[in-house]
């Protein structure tokens, strides 16, 4: 089996690229030319050299036959104008398509976010047919992912499958743990609203496995899944698991979800009036992330791929730190 994999230098591409190795796949990842490539390197995997964001980039050739795309190239901050998030996530998106389809390739995972449901206020999971909605309108990286979707689901020449993954965390560059630890170190880390609140995690190993499942189910052809570990892990319970193992104090200080949320509004206006190139330490986006109670139904994902995440929170946090 053969495939082409879009993105194969983040976090997500590289472990699919691994999954797919362990199962004697044919690997080809399309990269930048300025793209850290020695993981991929080290598994044998063959390159195509090509930035998604410009037109000219792509050709018919690179997914020639392939057997399934694995894409996972996206803009992969919260923070940037819009026309980056159209050029690295919807045109980027339009352009694969359009490629596969010329070359004759069929078939595509494609990797989305659970972030496509918005902060809707119901207590029972989501499910894949919640409709989508966001922040507002600059809430630019999940209406760029919503806007990607809509692209891969009208494809008349294209079997779609979309992964709908949670927080994803696991050993590898631009990780979330990073990012999390970094603000740890600030010192002025808090708890947005209910300590209480239950975070949506899946460790990457998880995500991988199920990409490559999705890709070779025939029942997953149109489908979309959530990708979620149902694990109970609260605010506390995630801020405190990676303090403790930094050697970092424990985060005490909170702050009521509507003053966070409402601080982060005006962060954001701030920010947004100054075209501040730097992201506010606060902004809608990221207070929801943490402080709005989200849960998912993984049902569908275990029925049809048979698939269930296998890594707990806090094994996957030590091994995360330890590399």
């Amino acid at each position: 089996m053969r495939a082409v994999i879009t993105g194969a230098t983040g976090l997500l591409g590289r472990h699919i690229a691994a999954a797919l190795k362990d199962q004697d796949w044919n690997i080809t990842a399309i990269v930048r030319e300025t793209s850290d490539r020695s993981f991929l390197n080290q598994l044998g995997v063959q390159f195509h050299i090509a930035d998604l964001s410009r037109d000219e980039a792509l050709v018919p050739e690179m997914f020639r036959n392939a057997d399934v795309v694995f894409h996972c190239a996206a803009a992969v901050t919260d923070w940037a104008p819009w026309p980056y998030f159209v050029a690295h996530t919807i045109d980027a998106t339009r352009r694969v398509c359009d490629a596969m389809t010329a070359a004759g390739c069929r078939r595509l995972v494609h990797v989305s976010t659970v972030g496509v449901y918005g902060r809707p206020r119901v207590a029972s999971p989501l499910r894949e047919d919640q409709p989508h909605s966001s922040i507002g309108r600059w809430d630019y990286y999940t209406n760029s992912k919503i806007a990607a979707e809509r692209i891969v689901r009208a494809q008349q020449h294209l079997d779609v499958t979309i992964l709908r993954p949670a927080m994803i965390y696991g050993p590898g560059p631009h990780g979330l743990i990073a990012r999390v630890a970094d603000y740890l170190r600030t010192g002025k880390a808090a708890i947005a609203g209910d300590p209480a609140v239950t975070l949506p995690l899946i460790h990457v190993e998880d995500v991988a496995r199920a990409a490559v499942l999705a890709a070779t189910t025939p029942a997953a052809v149109g489908e979309a899944f959530n990708i979620v570990n149902p694990e109970p892990v609260t605010q506390t319970d995630f801020f405190n698991t990676i303090a403790s193992l930094l050697g970092l104090s424990a985060v005490t200080k909170r702050i009521p979800y509507p003053l966070a949320y409402g601080v982060g509004f005006l962060a954001e206006i701030v920010a947004h009036a100054t075209r501040s190139a730097a992201p506010p330490v606060f902004s809608r986006y990221r207070v929801s992330l943490f402080g709005h109670q989200r849960r998912y139904a993984i049902e569908k994902a275990v029925a049809t791929l048979r698939w269930q995440p296998q890594v707990a929170f806090r094994d996957g946090i030590r091994q995360t730190i330890a590399t």
